[in-house]
């Protein structure tokens, strides 16, 4: 009996330590996954729970480390009220900024563009445009469409390009496209556009052509970006808003108010 309990004992001793094993890799690959699906994303909620906040009235949670927030928004919004978008709060926290889509390709128009453009700074929103670009068309032609739509203001935000598709392109000649767009763009309104990009996107079709260029990541369900470059973080696409009926993309500017200021057209 004594050496059978010894013989239990150290096959018991194994077996906790490949039970541990286990436990060790399935906690590594949750955290791994969560990174890139919704149903994980409590994971990360409950380790950073100091960061990240409820806040009942925006339905989601906040990354509270930064002090400017905002929202971008498309015709997929709907007819936006932004007379009650703007006065919405929770725990002090409001929205400063927006992003709204202008034009797409070479020839589409948002249908809520101006409406939007117009409603927003009327509610004391800091607003920027944004151009969704199309990796088959030519960058040059794209730009000329998104000045022709958009008169940036002083106290706008500066001009985006949102590239999140390689089309029939290479990523080469996604670099070389969307260069011809920013460097006419940039010429025309006298400052660098911003990039927008979501995060595996950046990392697997970039190279350094736009380093020096503000970048805004989406990247949902982590920390913080893992790309310490970037200016704005798309960190969630399920908040709500007040006078808006349907789910909103939320972000923050990385630095405090006074540097946002910085960031805005001069004329």
């Amino acid at each position: 009996m004594k050496h059978r309990k010894r013989h239990n004992k150290r096959r018991s001793g194994k077996r906790n330590k490949l039970i541990g094993t286990s436990w060790a890799w399935a906690i590594l690959c949750l955290f791994y996954v969560s990174n890139e699906y919704y149903p994980f994303q409590r994971v990360w909620e409950a380790i950073f729970s100091e960061q990240y906040k409820n806040f009942t009235e925006f339905g989601i949670k906040l990354p509270t480390q930064f002090s400017v927030h905002g929202i971008d928004v498309s015709h997929h919004q709907g007819k936006i009220n932004w007379e009650m978008a703007s006065q919405m709060k929770d725990n002090n926290i409001g929205l400063t900024f927006v992003f709204i889509k202008a034009t797409e390709g070479g020839t589409y128009v948002d249908k809520r563009f101006q409406e939007n453009w117009v409603a927003s700074k009327k509610n004391h929103f800091v607003r920027g445009a944004y151009h969704y670009f199309n990796p088959n068309q030519k960058g040059e032609l794209q730009a000329n469409h998104f000045i022709k739509h958009v008169q940036l203001e002083k106290g706008d935000l500066p001009p985006v390009i949102d590239v999140e598709e390689l089309g029939e392109v290479s990523a080469s000649r996604l670099m070389t496209g969307l260069l011809k767009c920013v460097q006419r763009i940039e010429n025309h309104y006298g400052v660098k556009p911003i990039i927008y990009t979501f995060h595996d996107f950046y990392k697997n079709n970039f190279d350094t052509t736009f380093t020096n260029y503000p970048l805004w990541i989406a990247h949902y369900h982590t920390p913080e970006p893992s790309n310490k470059t970037w200016g704005f973080w798309q960190h969630n696409d399920k908040g709500r808003v007040s006078g808006i009926h349907y789910p909103v993309d939320f972000n923050v500017f990385k630095e405090d108010s006074i540097q946002f200021e910085q960031l805005l057209l001069k004329e």
